[in-house]
């Protein structure tokens, strides 16, 4: 019998995860060992979706604000299994306003920048050779928002992780003293928390060269997370298909996947460390290298 694919999803209970799930279990031609992740672990929904009989689905619980959930977290899969084959870090958080509380500004960057970092880090020593690790981004972590000099600090092709904490750390204190915007700094903490994430995976990818390490930006989705920054008002046919709002185009959840998808089992060419995405947040390719 053929080995089985090991993959795990975060934040796989609804939106781009639970749709990343679907895409795997449907596209994916050898066996597939599939961990649902969430943070509370719950059984997976399959009411819409056709479970092929070489696939195995497994629930399994996280929070990116737990070292001991994210440890459990690899351990268990450690145990249960000879390794990974996939991570697909999508959970994340996002609070649509400038002027948000500190703890709020905090708990983004935990969850999206260091989090996601430490689920790379926990899983890093069971990962096959060759396997594959997508961190899902966003374009608002591109440094076209931040000031030339954060511009260069955060692509410096030798960063370290301890350099890429100052940085953040030296963004928190700036945001705590109302000076982050004037300092060059964009004005959603989401930005910085994504523009780190970039950050270390590039850094990630370039001390890990046995493994395929990406991230991407899966587009502007119909989510519940996606749609704070505008609310679609209709769709335009099938679930999956794109909704219109003046001049500007929606995906649903199961575009947003795409990308996720073409560089968890896609041909990719051996591309590691490389930040991907579409020329626009409303296309619906399936994504090329782009600037960080």
């Amino acid at each position: 019998m053929e080995t089985p694919i090991v993959a795990v999803v975060t934040g796989s209970n609804r939106g781009i995860g639970r749709a990343i799930c679907a895409a795997l279990l449907k596209q994916t031609s050898r066996p597939l060992i599939l961990y649902t992740v969430s943070r509370a672990g719950s059984s997976f929904d399959l009411t819409d979706l056709t479970v092929p009989p070489t696939a195995k689905i497994y629930p399994a619980q996280l929070s990116l604000t737990d070292q001991d959930s994210i440890t459990a977290l690899s351990k268990r899969i450690s145990n249960e299994q000879r390794g990974c084959d996939i991570l697909i870090n999508n959970a994340g958080i996002y609070y649509f306003q400038e002027k948000i509380p500190a703890a709020q500004r905090q708990e983004t960057l935990d969850v999206n920048y260091r989090g996601t970092l430490k689920v790379c880090q926990a899983f890093l020593p069971i990962m096959q050779k060759n396997g594959r690790i997508v961190n899902v981004s966003s374009q608002s972590g591109e440094l076209k928002y931040f000031h030339p000099r954060l511009q260069a600090q955060f692509s410096d092709p030798n960063l370290t992780l301890s350099e890429l904490d100052a940085l953040v750390n030296e963004y928190s204190d700036s945001a705590d003293q109302n000076t982050a915007m004037s300092e060059g700094w964009p004005p959603l903490a989401y930005f910085t928390s994504k523009a780190a994430l970039n950050a270390a995976t590039r850094i990630l990818a370039r001390e890990n060269p046995h493994l395929l390490i990406n991230c991407c930006c899966p587009g502007w989705v119909g989510t519940s997370l996606g749609m704070q920054a505008g609310q679609p008002p209709k769709s335009v046919g099938k679930r999956g298909s794109l909704c219109t709002r003046g001049r500007i185009t929606y995906c649903f959840p199961e575009e947003g996947a795409r990308i996720p998808l073409r560089l968890a089992v896609g041909d990719i060419g051996g591309i590691s460390g490389r930040y991907w995405a579409n020329d626009s947040v409303a296309s619906t390719g399936d994504g090329k290298v782009k600037n960080f």
